[in-house]
């Protein structure tokens, strides 16, 4: 069992307890908080860093804080809108997010801007093959999951003052743009032993990019988390459902297909995430082999998505004209994406910027994805083309 991370032992003690308390204590924004307090870094993996904050009553809470030093990319990190989705959300009534307590923008507290929210006993599983359930309880756990994503796509960004939280139009247009901006700059990085450069994610990047940016059509919006998967949201202490979604650091107003194809339809283990339905899930063993699916309690992505389907109200799988064209052409730019996603942590291992331990796999991965998805926009050429001919 993996309860909610725990501090890794000697982890380096870096925030001001004195500061924090005293300002948490004079914005009276917890209700019965004792000071002092006591923080403890979290020994899991988030790029905005995350604390315990224990007061002196022993009350927990979390605190997700900008990391110190320079940011590279002047969109990253915004711990306040972080905030303010989890704030907006915490408003419809029952839906699962920690409450949210305080957004301090003032740097001079614990070095750079934090909030806090409230902690959530439960269980993050960071296990893909969810081993630790039984195969009952891991297909009502999906089912929780995926209702949940759909619950999280049925509510009007307006009602809940989310209406500017990110453009309505053009989302898949936009991040075409900002990917084939980060693919060409991580390129041109260079190896910080021998200067050679690393090149192109793919051959054929440039051409997937372009069929996705001009062949989908699709305009739907919703909130989107960006990150949704298994060990982003907390399950009940001992029930197999949802009862907190976690990191909204991607979150924004966009295309809802996104979500859904990286939820149930693409990603897997190469991006980290226990997603249904790729290639890399078909192993003999796996447990989301089809094979495997009836004794291991893994649902078919079809069930999944009839589930999403029954409550937002639209089919992911109709999606485009003809329909089901804009459905393909999602999964097309999720394996762009986690290609490109990969190809920059190889940027970074050339670098020098992170640990060179795993590097061959993420070199593999880029190849796997991106291969996958020229696969799709060669098939689907090919498709338009015949159609063409018959006409």
């Amino acid at each position: 069992m993996n309860p909610n991370p725990t501090a890794k032992a000697g982890s380096r003690h870096d925030l001001d307890d004195l500061s924090l308390g005293r300002y948490l204590a004079e914005s009276k924004s917890i209700p019965g908080l004792k000071v002092p307090v006591v923080t403890t870094k979290i020994g899991y993996g988030q790029s905005n860093p995350t604390y315990f904050v224990d007061d002196a009553g022993g009350t927990r809470y979390i605190l997700r804080k900008k990391p110190a030093g320079t940011i590279i990319s002047p969109v990253a990190h915004q711990v306040d809108r972080e905030y303010l989705v989890l704030k907006a959300l915490g408003t419809v009534d029952g839906f699962p997010v920690p409450r949210v307590y305080t957004l301090c923008m003032n740097s001079n507290v614990i070095g750079t801007p934090f909030y806090v929210m409230e902690f959530v006993k439960g269980r993050i599983i960071t296990d893909p093959d969810l081993g630790e359930l039984s195969p009952s309880d891991r297909k009502k756990a999906w089912i929780s999951l995926v209702e949940t994503l759909a619950w999280l796509h049925s509510i009007d960004p307006d009602a809940i003052g989310l209406g500017t939280f990110g453009k309505k139009t053009g989302f898949y247009k936009r991040h075409c743009n900002t990917f084939s901006r980060i693919e060409a700059q991580q390129s041109k990085v260079k190896d910080a032993k021998t200067g050679k450069v690393l090149g192109r994610a793919h051959e054929h990047f440039d051409e997937i990019i372009d069929f996705v940016r001009h062949e989908m059509t699709s305009e739907r919006y919703a909130v989107v988390h960006g990150d949704f998967k298994f060990d982003n949201v907390i399950l009940h202490p001992t029930e197999p459902r949802v009862i907190a979604i976690l990191d909204w650091e991607l979150s924004t107003i966009g295309n809802p297909l996104m979500d859904a194809i990286y939820n149930v339809n693409g990603g897997g283990k190469s991006s980290g995430g226990p997603n249904v339905g790729i290639s890399n899930t078909h192993a003999p063993a796996s447990p989301y082999a089809p094979a495997n699916r009836a004794t291991s309690g893994m649902p078919d992505p079809d069930e999944l998505l009839d589930r999403y389907t029954r409550i937002t109200g639209f089919d992911p799988r109709l999606e485009g004209n003809p329909p089901g064209k804009d459905f393909e052409i999602a999964k097309i730019f999720h394996y762009m994406r986690g290609g490109t996603i990969s190809h920059g942590i190889q940027a970074r291992t050339y670098a020098g910027q992170a640990s060179s331990d795993f590097s061959h796999i993420y070199f593999e991965n880029t190849r796997k994805m991106l291969d996958a998805a020229w696969g799709m926009v060669r098939r689907m050429k090919g498709q338009e083309s015949e159609e063409k001919a018959r006409l």
